[in-house]
């Protein structure tokens, strides 16, 4: 896939955008594990998307994305997803 801006920043707009394709693509394609390798050959960045919780580390030290402007809607546990 090949993209004009490839060398820039994404705004904030398409940061907010790319959170909630992932948000998706977590909740409907990552079964119980995936691992990509991903950006430029030469320096590839590596991602692993799991259910395990947490695969490395503490809870802690993951952080949601925009989470000081999400409202809270639900009780629901850190399993759900959202």
């Amino acid at each position: 896939m090949h993209n004009e801006r490839h060398d820039e920043r994404l705004s904030d707009e398409e940061l907010e955008l790319f959170v909630q394709y992932l948000h998706r693509f977590a909740d409907h394609d990552v079964d119980i594990f995936l691992n990509l390798e991903v950006g430029e050959p030469e320096h590839p960045v590596y991602v692993l998307f799991g259910r395990d919780y947490p695969p490395v580390g503490e809870a802690a030290d993951y952080r949601r994305p925009f989470a000081d402007r999400r409202q809270v809607t639900s009780t629901s546990d850190i399993n759900d997803g959202g």
